[in-house]
C-alpha cells in the first residue's frame, strides 16, 4: 500500500459506516409454506466468508402477517449474526424479492464509500471478533447489543483498497469452501469403498461356509 493510500485510512464507529437494522421478529417456530410470499434467509444457507446468493434449495417461505418493508433485504446488505457466540457477517449478493432475515440477525446497510464485502470481511477478522466478544451480553442466549455494536470501531481505508481486500478475501473463502467440499467427497468415496470391501469379504465368507 502506498504512503498516500495509507494516510487516507480512517478509524470510525460502525454507525458511520452502515445503518444497523433489526431482523424480523417472528412469533413461534418457523415453518416453510411454499405458497407464502416472503423468503427467509437462514444461517444454514450461509457459507463463511462467501457472499450469499439464493439457490433453489434454499427456499423457505413464510407469510409474515404484518408489514415487512423495514426488514427486507437488498443486494449489498450485510447480515450479522447478533445471537449466540459465533457472531459472523455475510454479504447479501442476490436474493428474491421480498426476502427477510430473522431477528437473530442485524441487517447492516452500508453508507456511500463503503464496500459491503470489506465490511463483512472486517467484522469477521479475529481482532474484531475479540472486540465483539467484549460487547456480547447474556448467559442463556448471548446477544451483541445494538448500542455497543454501533460504537465498534472500523478501520476504513479508501474504497479502492477496500475492494482489493474484499476480492482477495472472497477468493480465499471460495478456495476454503472448495477444499472442504473435496474433503467431504473423499470421505464419502472412502466410506463407499469400505462398504464394498466388507460386502465382498462377507460374500466370500458366506460361500466358504456353505462349501464346508
Amino acid at each position: 500500500m502506498s504512503k498516500g493510500r495509507a494516510e487516507a485510512v480512517r478509524l470510525v464507529p460502525l454507525a458511520d459506516c452502515a445503518a444497523v437494522l433489526p431482523g424480523f421478529s417472528i412469533h413461534g417456530g418457523l415453518k416453510h409454506d411454499p405458497h407464502a410470499t416472503h423468503q427467509v434467509v437462514r444461517t444454514r444457507h450461509l457459507t463463511e466468508g462467501v457472499p450469499y446468493s439464493y439457490r433453489d434449495e434454499d427456499e423457505f417461505k413464510i407469510a409474515p402477517g404484518r408489514e415487512t418493508a423495514n426488514y427486507e433485504l437488498r443486494a449489498g446488505d450485510v447480515l450479522f449474526m447478533s445471537r449466540g457466540t459465533r457472531n459472523l457477517a455475510w454479504v447479501v449478493k442476490d436474493v428474491p424479492d421480498p426476502s427477510i432475515a430473522p431477528v437473530s440477525f442485524y441487517i447492516l446497510r452500508p453508507a456511500g464509500g463503503i464496500d459491503s464485502r470489506y465490511l463483512a470481511w472486517y467484522l469477521n477478522q479475529p481482532p474484531v471478533q475479540a472486540g465483539i466478544d467484549q460487547i456480547r451480553t447474556g448467559a442463556g442466549t448471548p446477544i451483541v447489543q445494538r448500542n455497543g455494536f454501533e460504537r465498534l470501531e472500523v478501520v476504513l481505508p479508501p474504497v479502492a483498497v477496500q475492494r482489493e481486500i474484499a476480492d482477495l478475501s472472497e477468493l480465499m473463502a471460495r478456495e476454503r469452501d472448495l477444499r472442504r467440499r473435496l474433503g467431504d467427497a473423499a470421505e464419502r468415496a472412502q466410506a463407499a469403498i469400505g462398504r464394498q470391501i466388507i460386502e465382498k469379504l462377507s460374500a466370500g465368507a458366506g460361500a466358504g461356509a456353505k462349501r464346508s
